[in-house]
């Protein structure tokens, strides 16, 4: 049986989505093992972290910040879901905002989850961006918006049962 250019053609285009789906699936497995759960958090004494510290760098932004507006947080439904949208918001630079990735704010989330949250490897910044001074500014008011929302919606959320000691 021979194998005209329409048979080679449809195996190419077989051999090609089986290589895309399986470099898909790793990179999806990728993101699996470096994405952490938090739900293994000592989610009161981070909690404590963020009424004794935490709350007291935000409110120094806060008053940083010339203008300040609320804007309609990511909604987060129990504490791993807030920490992980706090880890996000924190230091995942949005829309060219790099400045909560750096300083204070980052400083004290970055202890409380690495202190708190067994096997947390935390956020990582490279020494030549944590040398340059960032402000908040414009740009980032609606993601430190989000934060600060996020933080409080977390500080009330109902601890759950894998709280540990």
């Amino acid at each position: 049986m021979e194998m005209g250019p329409k048979s080679s053609a449809a195996c190419l285009t077989v051999f090609l989505l089986s290589v895309f789906f399986r470099k898909l699936f790793f990179l999806q497995m990728v993101g699996l093992v470096l994405t952490y759960n938090f739900t293994d958090c000592n989610i009161l004494k981070i909690k404590m972290d963020y009424q004794n510290i935490i709350d007291k760098v935000l409110k120094e932004y806060i008053n940083k910040s010339k203008s300040w507006k609320f804007y309609q947080p990511p909604s987060c439904e129990d504490p791993p879901g807030c920490l992980r949208l706090i880890q996000r918001l924190t230091f995942t630079p949005a829309g060219g905002c790099e400045s909560l990735a750096h300083g204070a704010l980052a400083a004290s989330t970055r202890a409380s989850l690495s202190n708190n949250c067994p096997g947390y490897a935390g956020a990582q910044i490279s020494n030549t961006q944590t040398k340059k001074k960032r402000e908040v500014t414009g740009k980032c008011l609606e993601q430190f918006s989000y934060l600060v929302q996020t933080w409080r919606r977390f500080s009330r959320c109902s601890s759950q049962r894998r709280n540990k000691s």
